[in-house]
Parts: structure tokens; sequence; C-alpha cells
């Protein structure tokens, strides 16, 4: 992954759990500007990478409810974009939770991935989450070691954990 710009952010994107959805706006050029230390207070981790000089999770969303949160999935991308003031050209890369966890939730996170990472010509990466992660910030470093080799062009698939459960309508 090559920076070419000054500034450039990662995505990160989790629906992988029941009824709540997670975006991070990650800074991968270090915090050192004014509206990162701003934003600090919400999520003050930093994260070693290679090409990167450091990683800062810069802003969180995380949104709760009902089997519908993957609704909010686009709204929250541009909430974090425009409350920090960048644009999706701003963006280098993207990662997703690719599973497993609730079927149409994966699949709706897959597809705006792919989707923002061929529109804007950007790595995009899946993380299988086996080992039941509930710690976003371990997921975001399984990420980011895929991301340091993840070429344009590639796009990623759900994991489903098991065969779908598909009930006859009762017409």
């Amino acid at each position: 992954m090559t920076m070419k710009n000054k500034s450039k952010y990662l995505l990160f994107l989790n629906a992988s759990k029941d009824k709540e959805l997670d975006v991070f706006l990650i800074n991968a050029n270090g915090a050192s500007k004014e509206r990162d230390k701003r934003n600090l207070s919400n999520a003050n981790k930093t994260h070693k990478h290679s090409g990167v000089r450091r990683l800062h999770i810069i802003d969180k969303i995380k949104q709760e409810g009902d089997y519908k949160v993957t609704e909010y999935l686009l709204k929250s991308i541009e909430q974090i974009l425009k409350r920090n003031k960048v644009k999706t050209a701003d963006l280098a890369g993207i990662m997703a939770v690719t599973g497993p966890g609730p079927f149409t939730s994966l699949r709706i996170t897959v597809a705006v991935a792919n989707t923002l990472a061929y529109s804007l010509k950007i790595p995009v990466v899946g993380i299988q989450d086996k080992q039941g992660l509930t710690d976003n910030e371990k997921l975001v470093k399984l990420g980011l070691s895929k991301l340091s080799t993840a070429k344009v062009g590639n796009y990623i698939s759900p994991f489903y954990d098991r065969e779908p459960n598909i009930t006859k309508s009762k017409k």
C-alpha cells in the first residue's frame, strides 16, 4: 500500500456482531494534525505498521440496535468522514470483518467495502474473526498486516460459519 498524498486514512468496518455496527477512521500518517488531537479523546490508540509511521484510530462510531444496524452503515461512513473533514479521496484502504456473523449484515458490509474500494481504486481486505475476538483493536491489527500487501483490484467475500437457514414461504 503506497501513500501518495499527504493525508491518508483507512476505514475499518465491523458488522459481524449481532445488533452492532462499528466504523473506525484511522490516520495512516500519524496524529500530528489538530483534528486528530481533538478526536483522540474518543479513541486514543496507536498501532505500528510496516510502511507507515504510526497509525491512530482517530474516531469511532458504534451503532447498536435491532438486526438492521447495517442500514446505518453508509450514513455512519459519511458521518465519520464529515466530522473529521476527510474526503473519500483521502482514503488509502478499507478493512472489513467478513465473518462469521449475521448473514445479511456481512453481505451488506462486504458489498459496501468492495464498492468503495472499486470506485476509489484503493485496496480492501477482509478479516475473518474465527477466534471470536470482541476487541476491535485486535481485528484492526490483523487487517493492517493484510493491508500492507493488499493490491487494488482484489476484493473480499463474506465468510459464513454455517449453512444458510432458509425457511419456506407460508403462502
